[in-house]
Order: C-alpha cells, then sequence, then structure tokens
C-alpha cells in the first residue's frame, strides 16, 4: 500500500515538474515555476547508509550551486540516524505523515447541509476556486507566489485528458474552500485541502472529505491518502474522519542565497 502512495506522489509531481532520474535519485524541475519548492526538488529513492547518504546530499548540493540556484529541497520516504545531516551547511528538517482512508467511509460521514461541493468544470468554478486559494494561502506565501501558484495549478486542471481536479467548497453560493484530488489507478491522492479560518470546525471540511470518497469510491478506488504535518489544523478533523498513519516522509531544505 505504502509503496503505491509514493508511485503516485511521484506520478503528481510529474504533471508540473520534468523529471531526471538516475540510479538513486529523480531530479524535479519545472522551469514555469523555479521558485516552488514542491515543484523543484530531488527525491532519494531508497535508504542509504550514513556515508553514502551524506556524498549524494553533498553532490546535490554543488549541482545546485553550479546552476546559480537559491534552495535546494530533498525529500525521501524513510528515516535517518544521527549524524546523517552533520553537514557543513545546515537543512531545515520538516516530518510529514501519510495517511490514507478507504474511500467507503465516506457514507458514514456527516455533511454540512449548508455545503455545497463543485468539481471545477467551468470557468466561473476555476475563478472561484482560484479566488479563494490565494485567500487562503496569501498571508503565509505572500499573494503574488500564491497567484502565480495557483495559475500554474490550472494549467493542469484544464487540460482535458488530467486525472487532477479542482474541487471547491461553497456556502450560500460564496467559495470557503477547495482541495485537489488525483486519480491513480486504484489509488487518489487528497492535495491542497484548505477551509478559510472563520468557516472551520463546522462540518465544511468533513463535507468535503465525504465527497472526495464518494469521487474517489465511483472511480473503484481502493485507498485514498494525504500527506500532512504537525502544523496542520486539519490533521485532527482528518483523523476524525477516519484517516490513519501509514507511513513518514522528510523534507531537507538547504537556502543557497
Amino acid at each position: 500500500m505504502f509503496k503505491r502512495f509514493s508511485e503516485t506522489e511521484l506520478e503528481y509531481a510529474k504533471k508540473f515538474s520534468k523529471s531526471f532520474e538516475e540510479d538513486e535519485v529523480i531530479r524535479f524541475s519545472d522551469e514555469r515555476l523555479p521558485d516552488m519548492y514542491a515543484h523543484n526538488f530531488t527525491f532519494i529513492k531508497n535508504r542509504m547508509c550514513k556515508d553514502k547518504f551524506r556524498e549524494l546530499i553533498s553532490n546535490e548540493l554543488e549541482i545546485r550551486k553550479n546552476g546559480k540556484k537559491s534552495f535546494l529541497m530533498v525529500k525521501f520516504n524513510f528515516s535517518i540516524g544521527e549524524g546523517f545531516l552533520d553537514l557543513s551547511l545546515h537543512p531545515q528538517v520538516t516530518k510529514y505523515d501519510y495517511m490514507y482512508i478507504e474511500p467507503s467511509v465516506g457514507c458514514y460521514l456527516k455533511e454540512n447541509e449548508e455545503c455545497t461541493i463543485m468539481k471545477a468544470k467551468s470557468e466561473e468554478v476555476f475563478s472561484d476556486g482560484r479566488e479563494m486559494d490565494i485567500l487562503a494561502n496569501g498571508p503565509s506565501m505572500e499573494f503574488e507566489f500564491a497567484g502565480r501558484r495557483i495559475d500554474r495549478k490550472l494549467e493542469v486542471y484544464r487540460e482535458p485528458s488530467s486525472d487532477l481536479d479542482l474541487y471547491v467548497c461553497y456556502h450560500n453560493e460564496v467559495a470557503i474552500g477547495n482541495c485537489e484530488l488525483m486519480l491513480n489507478g486504484d489509488t487518489a491522492k487528497i492535495e491542497d485541502f484548505d477551509i478559510l479560518e472563520s468557516f472551520q470546525r463546522k462540518g465544511f471540511g468533513t463535507s468535503m472529505v465525504k465527497h472526495l470518497l464518494e469521487e474517489a469510491a465511483k472511480n473503484r478506488v481502493k485507498f485514498v491518502y494525504l500527506i500532512t504535518d504537525g502544523e496542520d489544523t486539519a490533521k485532527e478533523m482528518y483523523k476524525k474522519c477516519g484517516f490513519k498513519k501509514v507511513g513518514e516522509k522528510t523534507e531537507l531544505f538547504f537556502d543557497l542565497n
């Protein structure tokens, strides 16, 4: 199961970025949005010894510096021991949890009757989703970047053959939340889950989870997963809905400025 989730993560990244695979790593690069960490990173495929890990990180740092890049983001799905990060340049370390649920659980979740959820197909819903996304994420990542970020995502949402869709949550015809759902065979990924703060803890988030699980069930998906960290305000809601931890991901961010 976890291997399938990891594979889906890579497929998700490939929707926005070009990938360059080597024996030990896959490098992702998005020329359209080169300053977005999630689209420009190095993924380490497998667990390795400390010396090999440190050598690999040093090599990736050198590649990014030679390319005059301002950062290096490294991701991997295994734990590392003490001394692995004993490097000349110390990274910011963030750990995430993979959490999964079976789509059938959706039928047991209660929904807010004042909530309407729409899959973005028309320009009106795309526009509502864009405005909502900027409003939700602008304060934490600056509004200018938030605009460029959602515009890049909209390019993928609008592709006729795309299996990555935007869902917008409405209250009284006003967009108050949005989310992505990506279908990948028997697996589905939930990403960028946002509910405006003034509407949180009122059942809107649960309503959106219920709707996404029902969509997954219609497409014969076996498992739905998402990735969350300790700072994610929705993590407790995910647990209450029935999501369970199945694995971990670690990100290392190196500021090269």
